[in-house]
């Protein structure tokens, strides 16, 4: 949601609409995402008497974020690279990887050369099981493109009702169920364009159907059983996935609240844009 984001380049790309648009309306609905997550933090630490720290003061933070710096700089690296046209996301990874490593091995100094074995190793181990993931993913994709079923729900939502706020219902009840078994770039590839002239025949402005169409598809990420983050989180994490699926329920719960919000009140993607661009 917040820029660079890939999925809102995808779909600028697959539909003439403006990324830059885009990548302006997602930053409200992105901040309230982690606005809300912020708040679900805070309520399950008091309920479950999570113990609490001590300020340290603004002088132990500043030299815990100088600390931070060299990691805090791949982020911006990774960012100005792709906004910049400097690299594709692809090329990105690359440089990341790349960065990483020398920041790890000679900044940090949290590995040594020897350990490099064992640490790729483990990283192809976790990486297989996406790549898995994704490519079953896309089989159903193919399935469903395959098959036009795509076009047939956009009719059948149509032919039942031409109400913008029942479409903007339906739209986000088929998102959330498709996310929970397609990976989210085939999803928005292959749903994407025939929602979007359902969404404009119903009056839905395009900018704002586009930002909680990728809201929905990101929350697709963390459901399972194929959200792409819980494996990851489960891997790094070194828990079972079914640990994982019930401990991201709260948060769910909080990000559809937000893609509610989102969907139900144009402004909230909408004011942004209206203010630089119109």
């Amino acid at each position: 949601m917040i820029p660079p984001s890939v999925p809102m380049i995808i779909a600028g790309t697959l539909t003439g609409l403006s990324v830059g648009k885009m990548f302006v309306a997602g930053a409200i609905p992105g901040l309230l995402l982690g606005l809300g997550m912020l708040i679900t933090v805070y309520i399950l630490s008091r309920q479950r008497g999570y113990p609490k720290g001590e300020w340290v003061g603004f002088r132990v933070l500043l030299r815990s974020s100088r600390a931070a710096i060299w990691a805090i700089l791949m982020t911006l690296i990774i960012l100005v690279g792709i906004v910049g046209g400097v690299f594709t996301p692809t090329e990105a990874s690359i440089v990341a990887s790349l960065y990483a490593f020398a920041i790890g091995l000679f900044v940090y100094k949290g590995f040594r050369l020897k350990d490099l074995p064992g640490i790729l190793l483990e990283s192809a181990i976790g990486s297989g099981a996406l790549i898995l993931l994704v490519g079953l993913a896309n089989v159903f994709g193919w399935i469903m493109t395959s098959e036009q079923i795509p076009q047939a729900i956009a009719a059948a939502m149509l032919a039942v009702t031409t109400n913008k706020y029942l479409i903007i219902l339906f739209i986000n009840i088929l998102l959330l169920i498709v996310g929970t078994f397609m990976e989210t770039i085939a999803a928005l590839i292959i749903l994407f364009p025939p929602l979007l002239a359902v969404a404009t025949q119903v009056g839905i402005d395009p900018i704002h159907f586009a930002i909680f169409c990728i809201l929905n598809l990101m929350i697709g990420l963390t459901t399972p059983p194929v959200g792409v983050c819980l494996f990851v989180a489960a891997n790094i994490g070194k828990v079972s996935l079914a640990q994982v699926s019930k401990a991201i329920v709260p948060f769910l719960i909080c990000n559809i609240i937000v893609l509610m919000l989102v969907s139900y009140i144009p402004a909230i993607s909408l004011w942004l844009p209206s203010l630089f661009f119109e």
